[in-house]
């Protein structure tokens, strides 16, 4: 047999190789196929069955990191009439879920009041605390989306200071302060990608809702009467809500096709006008709604987050 009666055949073999589109997914699988067509959002493509069948496909063009096309592909491809309409930019992964944690601080939470110089500086603990942040969006298109967003703040002091009493004596107070503060408001979410590939993400948060406050305080100090040395405890409660506004940014990257990771930073804003307050000693208590108070309470944090969020 003529050792060059199989050459036209291993050449056709070739060359309908050669001829075949090729798509890199980002998690870096290659597939072999013919491109379709290919539009803003989305790349159609058909695939070759053992049998001889063409099943047709498509995949969102956030999940290609590269294809290529043969000139045969392109030669043959059918000229499409070009819509004047804007594409729907929908995005692949409707929902966004978001959880941020981390550390929080209040620096303007003591502008409006007056301590005594005898007060500890355990107060100022009240000031940094923990906060876990959650989020969850529809997006509407691959640039926007809305949903609502929850943040939890707490924080924990206590101490003793020397306090003079009615009888011109000093003795020790001690104090215990348990503080939650809650928000909670309807969001709007803005995100764009920093790199061809859509590794790196951009997102921009923007909420107005109700934050929640309650501060918790426990007092003991002791006292002499005929009866000897005791101890007595006032127990007082502070609780209040107001308008707030939150301000969020984080940079996040895709560490898989749903998951993403990050840091970002969150400010939020709220001023405390109008709160109730309730007081309970040994032999008696007291009560106030509403109450007006004399310096508004500055309520603003910031938080700095560690990010974690899934798309789906």
């Amino acid at each position: 047999m003529n050792k060059f009666a199989l050459l036209p055949i291993f050449l056709i073999l070739f060359f309908s190789t050669k001829a075949q589109d090729r798509i890199v997914s980002i998690n870096h699988d290659t597939i072999h196929c013919t491109i379709v067509s290919i539009n803003n959002e989305r790349i159609m493509y058909e695939l070759k069955n053992k049998n001889g069948s063409v099943t047709g496909r498509s995949m969102n063009l956030s999940q290609v990191a590269e294809y290529t096309r043969s000139p045969q592909s392109v030669n043959n491809l059918k000229p499409r009439k070009v819509k004047t309409s804007k594409p729907a930019n929908i995005p692949e992964n409707r929902w966004c879920l978001g959880l941020n944690t981390g550390r929080s601080t209040m620096p303007w939470y003591f502008d409006n009041v007056q301590f005594s110089s005898s007060m500890p500086g355990y107060y100022n603990k009240l000031k940094t605390g923990f906060h876990i942040n959650a989020n969850a969006h529809y997006r509407i298109n691959s640039f926007f989306g809305v949903g609502a967003e929850y943040s939890f703040f707490n924080t924990n002091t206590s101490g003793s200071a020397p306090t003079m009493n009615y009888s011109s004596s000093y003795f020790m107070l001690t104090e215990n302060y348990h503080q939650y503060i809650n928000y909670l408001g309807p969001s709007i979410l803005f995100q764009q990608p920093l790199d061809g590939r859509r590794k790196f993400i951009l997102r921009e948060s923007l909420s107005a809702g109700a934050m929640f406050i309650r501060l918790e305080n426990q007092s003991t100090f002791p006292y002499v009467d005929y009866s000897g040395y005791n101890e007595t405890g006032n127990n007082s409660l502070l609780t209040g809500n107001t308008l707030s506004a939150k301000l969020g940014l984080t940079a996040e990257y895709r560490i898989d096709r749903n998951l993403f990771v990050g840091f970002g930073g969150d400010f939020l804003w709220g001023s405390l006008k109008k709160a109730d307050f309730k007081a309970k000693a040994q032999n008696n208590s007291y009560s106030a709604h509403n109450q007006k108070l004399d310096d508004a309470m500055n309520l603003s944090r910031i938080d700095y987050s560690a990010v974690l969020r899934y798309q789906f």
